[in-house]
């Protein structure tokens, strides 16, 4: 007598309901960097998504010993091969010389990706109103900000920007940029465009 099929076989695989999605694993230095990734603008992308490894930034650290903790916190994470790493730091007061790891890790693996600002990321929320002609310091910084955002206080919400601002804020970084052939950003400029670029290109 035949065995009727089972219905419903918890043990047959299910076939996946859509292709995974490549993660931009983030390395950020403050909470303003981390509210800016994860602002509604960037939220629900078609083909990729942003995380942040834990415990990454327990102190203020040189930026080769930032890598290193990013690195052994990749090391924990589901970090895939299609994947990417990015590290978000600024110049502040370090000297070339301190990037010069941080240089060498990007060039060695083409998941790997800087966006390093100078003299710090807030520039690129400058950008999304100005082009940030003369914030080559952190105090000119926080005063073209201001004029902007007048109650920023290190934090932005999820609406802050539309994507037409961001577009704007990408134009504004790649045109400086286009200036300075150093892989790091003389004072006044920022390479943050690039991972607002890679997350927003995938939304076209």
């Amino acid at each position: 007598m035949p065995v009727a099929k089972r219905k419903n076989n918890t043990l047959e695989r299910k076939k996946p309901t859509r292709e995974y999605r490549k993660i931009c694993w983030v390395s950020a230095e403050g909470q303003t960097e981390r509210d800016y990734l994860t602002m509604n603008v960037f939220r629900n992308l078609p083909d990729v998504t942003v995380r942040f490894p834990k415990d990454i930034h327990p102190g203020r650290r040189n930026p080769g010993q930032v890598l290193k903790r990013f690195q052994k916190a990749l090391r924990t994470e589901d970090f895939r091969k299609d994947d990417e790493a990015w590290l978000v730091v600024d110049v502040d007061e370090w000297g070339d010389a301190e990037f010069a790891e941080l240089l060498a890790w990007a060039k060695a693996d083409p998941r790997h990706h800087l966006a390093i600002s100078n003299p710090k990321f807030e520039l690129f929320l400058v950008m999304h109103f100005e082009r940030g002609n003369g914030c080559t310091t952190p105090q000119a910084v926080d005063s073209a900000l201001k004029k902007h955002l007048p109650k920023y206080a290190k934090r932005i919400n999820a609406s802050q920007f539309t994507v037409a601002q961001v577009r704007a804020a990408i134009e504004n970084a790649r045109m400086k940029r286009a200036g300075c052939g150093s892989d790091i950003p003389d004072p006044g400029m920022t390479d943050a465009h690039l991972l607002a670029e890679r997350l927003l290109g995938s939304a076209e």
